[in-house]
């Protein structure tokens, strides 16, 4: 860390590049999570043996983040630098799936995307702990999220024109992500950070034993983890649903890109300022379960009908719950977590999302193989509803953590 700075600056210099970061992030995102489907779908015609990798990746590379966090723990560079050349790694790979000609490559090349952007995570939420006051760290990063989503409502709407226009200009898609990541990778470099040493896990298994060894922290876990594997499983789908023609919609690529990125951003922007205060104020255990409800809700609204303004509706409703929910899977752990354990309990919570993502699409493909995407739907409601009855009892231990936390000792910007 600069000590030339005071922690106002630390926090301002933080505020003022994160969000340059996050606009790059919010092209990036569009990229791999719904145009790298979209052109498996569209331009190489993949069936569901690969196209299930695509979602998949990211849920690899958060499997992967308690490795990569220890890699990191052993190289000299600031915490700010290794993510910046992280995202650096992610322009490569977004190049490389511009220049693919066939489907195998392409997916290498996304799944390279998101294996590498996931490892800076907990690093992320390590610099937001230490640089961010406590009681400001849901509203600040809210702003940098409502810029990433603005970019990416731009994005979708014209890189769904361009495909409608000429599907095979796909690669002036992935371009723009390559330019988006390199404005990221610089911007990161820009953040006031500490050595990577201060990291606190040397050791990927160390880091494991966390989750057992905290009772709260392994109960809201195996709660997310049930949550997480419900929304999940759905993600893909919904560009299934609305793209085969076998389920009767049969949309556009502008519908798809607008449904999917632009109302789903849109109403993500409108509502993540107000997640974002209410995380700083409400217990998160309320909090998750207000989520898992417009979840639910949208999950109901989108797959149990062919209206396409219902279908609009529940794209509504996923934005606004992608809105506080990006900010809670973020920050959450600063609210349980020991300051200098943050980036390790971030790691655990990373690596069980990416049992989840890496299972997810796997598992909501298999049952519409033999089924309907709205079989696939009651399975994930069922899955909502036994999280929210698991997270009710854990509101108290919550209380009773930040009690305990207010206590430890810690050098972060709150402290003084």
């Amino acid at each position: 860390m600069e000590p030339h700075l005071t922690r106002e600056q630390i926090t301002n210099t933080t505020y003022r590049w994160d969000r340059i970061r996050g606009a790059g992030q919010g092209l990036g995102e569009t990229c791999w999570h719904v145009f790298a489907l979209l052109v498996a779908i569209r331009v190489f015609e993949a069936d569901e043996s690969i196209k299930q990798f695509i979602p998949a990746g990211l849920g690899l590379g958060l499997l992967l983040s308690p490795i990569g966090l220890s890699i990191a723990n052993h190289i000299k560079w600031p915490i700010a630098t290794i993510v910046s050349r992280l995202w650096f790694g992610v322009a490569i790979a977004l190049a490389g799936m511009a220049l693919s000609k066939s489907i195998v490559p392409f997916v290498l090349f996304v799944a390279l995307a998101q294996i590498l952007v996931s490892q800076g995570v907990p690093m992320l939420t390590h610099l937001y702990s230490n640089n961010y006051p406590a009681n400001q760290r849901g509203s600040r990063l809210s702003t940098t999220f409502i810029i990433g989503s603005l970019a990416g409502i731009g994005f979708g709407y014209a890189g769904g024109k361009i495909l409608d226009f000429d599907v095979q200009l796909y690669p002036i898609i992935f371009i723009i992500g390559v330019l988006a990541a390199l404005l990221s990778s610089w911007a990161c470099r820009k953040i006031p950070s500490e050595s990577a040493h201060t990291l606190q896990s040397k050791h990927p298994l160390r880091s494991l034993v966390v989750a057992w060894k905290d009772k709260l922290f392994r109960n809201m876990l195996i709660s997310w983890m049930l949550i997480g594997m419900g929304n999940l499983m759905m993600i893909p789908i919904r560009v299934e649903y609305l793209a085969n023609p076998i389920y009767g919609i049969n949309a556009s690529n502008a519908q798809i890109s607008m449904l999917l990125i632009s109302v789903v951003l849109l109403f993500r922007v409108i509502s993540t300022k107000f997640w974002g205060l209410l995380f700083d104020s409400v217990n998160v255990v309320t909090l998750r379960i207000i989520l898992n409800t417009v979840f639910a809700a949208s999950i109901c609204s989108f797959f149990f009908t062919s209206n396409i303004w219902l279908i609009g509706f529940g794209c509504a409703l996923l934005g606004t719950g992608f809105g506080g929910g990006g900010i809670l899977w973020t920050l959450y752990v600063t609210k349980i977590a020991p300051p200098d354990k943050v980036a390790s309990y971030m790691s655990v919570h990373g690596f069980l999302t990416g049992v989840r993502m890496a299972a997810a699409p796997f598992i909501g493909y298999t049952i519409v193989q033999y089924t309907h995407p709205s079989f696939a739907a009651w399975v994930a409601l069922v899955l909502v509803g036994i999280s929210i009855i698991l997270f009710l009892p854990l509101r108290t231990l919550i209380d009773a953590k930040a009690g305990e936390l207010e206590t430890y000792p810690t050098s972060r910007p709150d402290s003084a």
